[in-house]
């Protein structure tokens, strides 16, 4: 029986020892990053010295070392924490804690917590916020936060201000609560350790500085090829095969995109990943995008000067995969770091404001206002329009290039579900990728960064403008401008997915429609290989003649009778029929499979409608097959998602 939550506390913490605080963000899409540099932002013009970091680079020794902490967690999927929070996530339910750990610190801190603390500890009670970021769509809305905030006060920590939420279904996405939650942030905090005497905040006119300082290098100076963020974990591949999975004139390109990876000993081949995992690929924006951003800020002449680039204080590091100093040019860094080709955020419109002049400074201020964001929803997330494309259309703004790093977010690298298995490919790696091109009332088409980089990757020819390197595990290493022999990039397993390969025979109940039936190509190769012969597949796509993804390897394990295939063409008939249609059809099977043989069901694909009603539709079958009451449906739907034994991974 677990033991009640501990009762909340008042939002009354004791003062501070320093005007200082930490912002941690779990980022996944962005939006953790930008709501932790603006509150980075904020603190350093009321005179804080905050440190804003991504947890991956944070060690857990400052849990009990940084007074005050302001967590920014994004929930993902239903319920998920974003990969990169897992380890801290991981080391706080450690079971050996004591309660009172965070209160006084004056107790033993088991050395499987933290490796780096010293047995005794004697520091004040951690203070800390939090502010969630989750779509209401889904059960476990906010789910990471609200857990994070529990268990950070069952440790004994205090709580300076309620948790904050973002919703992405409210009218405004997260703008609708987190400017709010930031006044009361500061309205808690500023009577802890007030600012010295006579201290003046620094107006919101006023242009903060620069996160970096930008020197020139001498023209002889060789630049540096920075390695990808995750360098650690990233290898070489080249592309082998990138083939049209759609039948031509279909109004959909997907690809059937395969990579192997180079210098992999044989014996490695099959271990390099698992059937379930996922393949991360970090992008480049174009020459043309690239030219043209260069020609709108009007750094076009600077574009190949080698600066030195450093931060301008230890609280604001360059990122953390970049060497200090970093010998480099504004093409490079507006090539392979920073992305132009992303729909701004209110704090892109915000910093162009500050480097801008009459009307146009007026519009720009009106956009990173509370009250503009109807306006700024019309103008940029409607039409989808780029960054790069805003930049033109206020190209008369005069932004000093020492600001980049603060104007522009980082690339993120896109993960895509692995459509085949290591055994099955002999290390080759296949990914399933529907081109993102769309069109809105502008007259240039909308294009996705990854798949349109993707989609121009071509075996045999060089990766367009990627260098490649003898090896992207020096960390440091200055990397040629060699090209090899076929299309290369790099690439990282993330191994942190859900989606894993049910034990032994156990039956599998798949639903994936559309591009969702990726992962389970690579399940269905390893459940054969093992003789896991109950696998029933859901497939949804609009035309069996059109979209019908490996649609010969299904029908050949049908014939073996090792799969049973129900697919739903949505367009194939008057009446569109989708995947959860097809569910009621095989109730009793899925009934006997999910309660007398201990079966798993997985759901992969978008995240919009489709888990809802594909739940929807499970449930009915609990409720006839079980003689269940609704109420007891949906409580063993939740015991078996809380089993692992029913698993929904899905994407907007």
């Amino acid at each position: 029986m677990s033991s009640p939550p501990p009762p909340s506390r008042p939002y009354s913490p004791l003062p501070l020892d320093s005007r200082s605080l930490l912002v941690l963000h779990a980022s996944v899409t962005g939006t953790a990053i930008d709501i932790a540099e603006r509150i980075g932002r904020r603190g350093r013009r009321e005179g804080w010295a905050v440190t804003v970091k991504g947890v991956a680079q944070f060690n857990q020794a400052e849990l009990l070392e940084a007074p005050l902490i302001v967590f920014v967690l994004p929930t993902t999927g239903n319920g998920h924490p974003p990969p990169s929070f897992v380890p801290l996530w991981t080391a706080l339910l450690h079971p050996g804690l004591p309660p009172d750990l965070l209160e006084d610190l004056r107790c033993a801190i088991p050395q499987s917590f933290i490796s780096l603390a010293s047995p005794l500890m004697s520091v004040q009670a951690c203070r800390y916020a939090v502010f969630g970021l989750g779509d209401s769509s889904y059960g476990k809305y906010n789910w990471v936060g609200k857990k994070m905030s529990r268990r950070l006060d069952a440790l004994g920590a205090h709580a300076v201000v309620e948790r904050g939420e973002g919703d992405d279904q409210n009218e405004w996405g997260v703008e609708s609560t987190f400017p709010t939650w930031l006044d009361d942030l500061f309205a808690a905090i500023d009577p802890l350790f007030p600012p010295p005497p006579g201290f003046i905040k620094l107006p919101l006119s006023a242009v903060p500085p620069p996160r970096i300082r930008l020197e020139k290098a001498p023209s002889c100076s060789r630049v540096e090829m920075a390695p990808v963020p995750w360098a650690e974990d990233a290898r070489w591949a080249k592309v082998v095969e990138n083939r049209r999975a759609t039948a031509e004139g279909w109004y959909q390109d997907v690809r059937n995109f395969e990579v192997e990876l180079v210098d992999v000993e044989p014996d490695e081949r099959t271990r390099l990943y698992t059937a379930g995992d996922i393949l991360e690929i970090r992008p480049q924006n174009s020459k043309e995008n690239v030219d043209r951003f260069l020609s709108s800020a009007k750094w076009t002449s600077l574009a190949d000067t080698p600066f030195l680039i450093t931060p301008s204080n230890t609280d604001q590091p360059l990122p953390p995969h970049l060497p200090v100093p970093f010998r480099t040019t504004l093409r490079y860094l507006l090539t392979y770091e920073l992305d132009i080709a992303s729909v701004p955020r209110l704090s892109f419109f915000e910093w162009l404001s500050y480097f801008s002049e009459g009307d146009m400074q007026e519009k720009l201020r009106w956009f990173a206002e509370p009250a503009g964001q109807d306006d700024l929803t019309d103008y940029t997330l409607r039409p989808r329009r780029t960054i790069s494309e805003v930049m033109y259309e206020f190209r008369s703004a005069s932004v000093p290039p020492e600001y980049i790093f603060d104007l522009l977010p980082p690339i993120r690298p896109r993960g895509f579900s692995i459509s085949s298995s290591p055994a099955s490919h002999n290390g080759k790696v296949d990914l399933l990728v529907a081109i993102v091109q769309y069109q809105t009332i502008l007259s240039t088409p909308r294009k996705g960064l990854t798949t349109s980089y993707i989609s121009a990757l071509s075996p045999g020819t060089p990766s367009p403008s990627h260098p490649s390197t003898a090896s992207l595990r020096l960390p440091l290493l200055t990397r040629a401008r060699s090209w090899g022999a076929g299309a290369r990039l790099p690439v990282r397993f993330d191994t942190s997915g859900i989606l894993k390969l049910p034990p032994g025979t156990a039956p599998l109940i798949m639903v994936g429609p559309g591009t969702g039936v990726a992962p389970f190509r690579a399940l269905m190769e390893e459940r054969v290989r093992v003789g896991a012969h109950e696998n029933l597949l859901f497939f949804g796509c609009r035309s069996t003649e059109k979209d019908f993804y490996f649609r010969d390897e299904w029908e050949r394990y049908v014939e073996r009778g090792e799969l049973e295939l129900r697919v739903a063409a949505s367009r194939d008939q008057e009446d569109k029929i989708y995947v959860q249609h097809r569910i009621p059809q095989y109730a009793e099977k899925i009934w006997d499979w999910m309660g007398a043989k201990g079966g798993y069901l997985y759901v992969c694909g978008s995240s919009t409608n489709m888990p809802k009603a594909v739940k929807k539709a499970i449930l009915v079958v609990f409720q006839q097959q079980g003689s269940m009451a609704e109420s007891e449906a949906e409580a063993y739907w939740e015991d078996l998602e809380r089993r692992g034994r029913i698993v929904e991974e899905t994407w907007g």
